[in-house]
Formats: structure tokens, C-alpha cells, sequence
């Protein structure tokens, strides 16, 4: 993988981590949601108002599932709020969960990962709620969208 696609890989998962980090600052919470990186650059985010979070994952899947039909998408982050395994984690057992596959890396045998970005809800001294991200623990598979 060259340095510009391990570029575009870490520009889409800080967005996506960025974009659940301010929905959690703002709610204390996030829905799942879908960012794709289509083969021209363009960033599409999908999401939905499904309140049970698997359900949500479930459909923002099947909506990938169409997506990759089309087949120009580079890199796919499908994101989810989720207790961390406590094989991976001890101190902090909340994350949210990047599902991470680029198309650069369809060839590998462990073409996909899972990246539990563990975080923490805190407040400042004046009483402003924050994320605080710990370091991300990257996780190997197969690939399953981009084949």
C-alpha cells in the first residue's frame, strides 16, 4: 500500500472518529453510521433514525451491501458506539468500533480491520462535557464489502 493510500485511509477513519466524537460531546451518544471514500475522492455518509443500534448497523450494512455494486468505492468506515472485549481492553471498556476496509487491500488475506477507539466522557472545570479518545486498538480480519 503506498503512502497515498495509507493517507486517504487515516484522512477517512479521523473523520469518521471526529464525527462520532462531536455526536457524543453533543448527546452523549452516537447512531451508527456509513462514510465511503468513492474512487474520485468524494466522502458520502450515511445514516439513520433506527433507535436500536444493531438494527441501525443491520440496515447501514444492507445499504453498504448496494453501494459496492456500483463499484467505485475506495475505502468504507462503518462506525458503532459498543462495549470494547475485554480480550483487547481492561481500563476503558467503551468505544466505538471502525469497521475499516480499503480497496488497496483486497488482495491481503487480512484485507479488513476493526479499530476500537476507546474514549471516555468527561467535564471540564466548567462544566463542558468531552471526549477523551485513547489510543486505537486495531483489530485484523478478512475482508467482507470490498472483494
Amino acid at each position: 500500500m503506498s503512502n497515498t493510500e495509507d493517507e486517504k485511509a487515516l484522512k477517512l477513519l479521523e473523520t469518521a472518529v471526529y464525527k462520532a466524537q462531536a455526536s457524543l460531546e453533543k448527546t452523549k451518544h452516537f447512531q451508527p453510521f456509513l462514510m465511503l471514500l468513492s474512487d474520485t475522492g468524494e466522502i458520502e455518509v450515511f445514516e439513520n433514525e433506527i433507535t436500536d443500534s444493531t438494527e441501525s448497523y443491520a440496515a447501514l450494512e444492507d445499504i453498504l451491501v448496494e453501494r459496492m455494486k456500483k463499484n467505485d468505492v475506495d475505502i468504507i468506515a462503518l462506525v458503532v458506539d459498543t462495549e470494547i472485549p475485554e480480550r483487547f481492553v481492561k481500563e476503558v471498556p467503551t468505544g466505538m468500533r471502525v469497521h475499516l476496509e480499503e480497496k488497496s487491500q483486497r488482495e491481503k488475506k487480512i484485507g479488513a480491520r476493526f479499530l476500537y477507539v476507546p474514549y471516555e466522557l468527561c467535564t471540564s472545570k466548567e462544566c463542558e462535557l468531552f471526549v477523551k479518545l485513547h489510543m486505537p486498538i486495531p483489530v485484523g480480519f478478512p475482508a467482507e464489502y470490498i472483494i
